[in-house]
């Protein structure tokens, strides 16, 4: 039993391993969008799922030796591709540049086409190791036993997944984890192969095994699906309603994976007497935040929203061990749920962005799952008070969970969905704002005489609005970020801007699309927009010789960390004019950026300016921006001296390269 647990628990640790490290390596080449994590959750539960059913496919279909032997030629063929692609690319798991997007359409395929290559057989052999083994187990010791297997490995699991940013990540580059990972594997597949060729496999006798209903089967599909569904769907609202705080992404998975440690551990933790009733309690407290534009209170919102899918992912999984078979259909009651994870998976990452125009899959997930837990709570027993009182608070939790639907956007104008985000077109007394979620992307005053005014981040007073006034001669500007093109307001005649931005939408609205944002029609020289990957376009680009190069892309969302290396800096100063000056917005709520881009400084040889700005009129934000250049004399513009500093009074951070980020030390906890 204990060479059995220790390969489900190495299994499972580097399942759960790979999914951040693979992400950090494919997140630059999408533009850093929080869908790229939403989408990497779909393709490792689909792969989950396939390495179930291969599982099941093995026990139910094979006679004893020949189990031995599939599983076996798994792993070598699994070795074989993992040692093929690392040949072929140099590194594990980091696919060739070649293999890099160049378009800017909605990149879900491409992406799950990357991972597929990079690391889609060695996951599916370690996905189908866990229930395999349970399978074996469970032909000598009861089910029950077996099934604590499954809960060791999402241990490992929970561990796999905290141990990338709060160990790995912050002391190792990516290839090194890349090179430990692969050998990781390497080992793993030696163990599960010895023991695969030494398991006492007892032969099956198909005429003593009985038959599963297609009733038990669809609830434990629906079962499972539920909470997947809502832990897609809490992590996408988390990341962009209510704080895009990093690691934030990892939390909700946490709590879902913990939820099967507890409840397939033991039948004593999950008890109904508690977790109704507090899912009913903290239910009506999300539907309570969901009415709401704005929490008042960020962490209020997050210890109700995480609490409340801690609660749901106990009570669901409770159920569903609660309806678990004999263990001649162990590996089937896996099948179903893993076909419940994949669906919610699909559900949340491809169904609700091509259906729903916001994230409106949150109160639709937790109105379902409270009543579908209240059906089963009523369906299997008497009709008692207990369960008359649980289907009535079901129904008044949907019924406010279908209120917040309704009410959410009675303030805005219009709302688009695409890959890259929610973007919401709101309107007070002032103007117009661009929301991407929690994240200001730009607003525009009604007042006509001030429409071309700069406000937000950029205006007059900002680090960046200085540096634009202070020149009297046509400039060639360059930006990261588009916004609503509030930079436009600083064009000039002769001036060039150019513009580079990932989102289509965004492009689409910036650009006078339902006639809400002016910015780039009003500009007397029509700024460029360069669709796409910023980095992906400036690589392909020749110099462009820009006397000001502005990148706006750390205020919020997903830190897009590829644009704040060193790697990145040096692209930027190919295309800047001798003496040009790059201009970084650094403002943002959560993390201190400052000690990152005083490393950078220091290592290439720039001078520096950083200037801090309170709010100002005219919707005017704080804003902090840093400007950088190798001519010290492009830095003279007039600012406050309360607002002027340099980045020598700035305790440097780590250097930042492509193979080595990390913002645990940089969070403002």
């Amino acid at each position: 039993m204990i060479r059995f647990s220790v390969t489900v628990v190495l299994s499972a640790f580097l399942l759960f391993l790979v999914q951040p490290l693979v992400g950090k390596v494919v997140l630059p080449w999408f533009g850093g969008a929080p869908a790229v994590w939403t989408t990497c959750l779909l393709f490792f539960q689909l792969v989950l799922l396939g390495g179930y059913a291969w599982s099941h496919l093995v026990v139910r279909r094979l006679q004893g030796e020949w189990q031995r032997r599939a599983h076996l030629a798994l792993l070598v063929v699994a070795s074989a591709a993992l040692l093929v692609t690392t040949a072929l690319w140099g590194t594990p798991l980091v696919p060739a540049v070649s293999l890099r997007p160049e378009g800017s359409e909605a990149p879900t395929l491409h992406l799950l086409m990357l991972l597929t290559l990079s690391v889609g057989l060695p996951y599916f052999a370690l996905s189908s190791t866990g229930p395999l083994m349970q399978a074996w187990v469970a032909q000598k010791v009861p089910a029950v036993t077996a099934m604590r297997l499954y809960a060791a490995s999402n241990v490992g699991s929970l561990v796999g997944l905290l141990a990338f940013p709060v160990f790995f990540e912050p002391l190792w580059p990516l290839r090194t984890l890349s090179w430990a990972w692969a050998v990781g594997f390497l080992l793993f597949a030696a163990l599960c192969g010895s023991l695969a060729w030494s398991a006492p496999i007892i032969p099956r006798d198909p005429a003593n095994e009985t038959k599963l209903e297609a009733g038990t089967v669809a609830r434990w599909i629906t079962m499972a699906a539920l909470p997947s569904t809502l832990l897609l769907a809490m992590t996408n609202h988390l990341t962009q309603d209510v704080a895009p705080i990093p690691f934030l992404w990892v939390l909700p998975l946490v709590i879902y994976l913990a939820s099967f440690v507890i409840t397939f551990d033991s039948d004593r933790w999950y008890r109904r007497a508690w977790a109704l009733p507090l899912l009913v309690v903290m239910g009506l407290f999300v539907a309570g935040l969901l009415l709401y534009p704005t929490e008042p209170s960020a962490l209020v919102a997050l210890v109700g929203y995480l609490g409340f899918l801690a609660v749901a992912c106990i009570t669901a999984h409770g159920e569903l061990v609660r309806q678990r078979p004999a263990g001649e259909h162990l590996t089937a009651f896996y099948l179903a749920a893993s076909v419940g994870g994949a669906v919610g998976g699909l559900l949340v990452a491809i169904v609700a962005p091509r259906v729903l125009k916001d994230f409106y899959e949150l109160p639709l997930a937790a109105g379902a799952l409270v009543l579908w837990v209240a059906v089963e709570v009523a369906r299997g027993t008497a009709p008692t008070r207990a369960g008359k009182a649980m289907l009535a608070a079901a129904v008044v939790l949907v019924v406010f969970f279908g209120w917040s639907i309704k009410l959410k956007g009675l303030e805005v104008l219009e709302t688009r969905r695409d890959f890259f985000g929610v973007l919401r077109v709101e309107k007070d007394a002032r103007g117009l704002a661009l929301m991407h979620g929690r994240v200001l992307h730009g607003s525009q005053l009604a007042d006509p005489t001030k429409r071309r005014l700069a406000t937000t981040y950029f205006a007059p007073a900002s680090g960046v609005g200085r540096l634009l006034r202070s020149r009297t001669e046509p400039v060639h500007v360059g930006t990261i970020g588009l916004g609503v093109g509030t930079l436009a307001a600083y064009v000039k005649p002769g001036d060039t801007f150019r513009f580079y931005e990932i989102s289509p939408n965004v492009v689409a609205l910036a650009q006078g699309e339902g006639g809400y944002f002016t910015y780039l029609t009003d500009a007397p020289t029509r700024p460029e927009v360069a669709l796409g990957d910023a980095r992906t376009s400036l690589e392909t680009e020749p110099s462009n010789a820009y006397d000001i190069f502005i990148v706006d892309a750390f205020s919020g969302d997903s830190v897009p960390t590829h644009l704040l290396t060193k790697e990145a800096f040096l692209l930027y100063q190919s295309h800047l004019e001798p003496g040009g000056v790059l201009a970084l917005h650094v403002s943002n709520r959560y993390l201190r950026l400052l000690p990152v881009v005083a490393r950078l400084a220091r290592e290439l040889g720039l001078h520096s300016l950083v200037v801090d700005v309170d709010r100002g009129e005219d919707w005017a934000l704080s804003s902090l921006w840093v400007l950088l250049s190798k001519d010290p004399e492009a830095l003279r513009i007039e600012v406050p001296k309360d607002d002027a500093s340099t980045l020598a009074t700035v305790q440097e951070g780590p250097l930042w390269t492509d193979e080595f980020t990390s913002l645990w030390g940089l969070v403002e906890w």
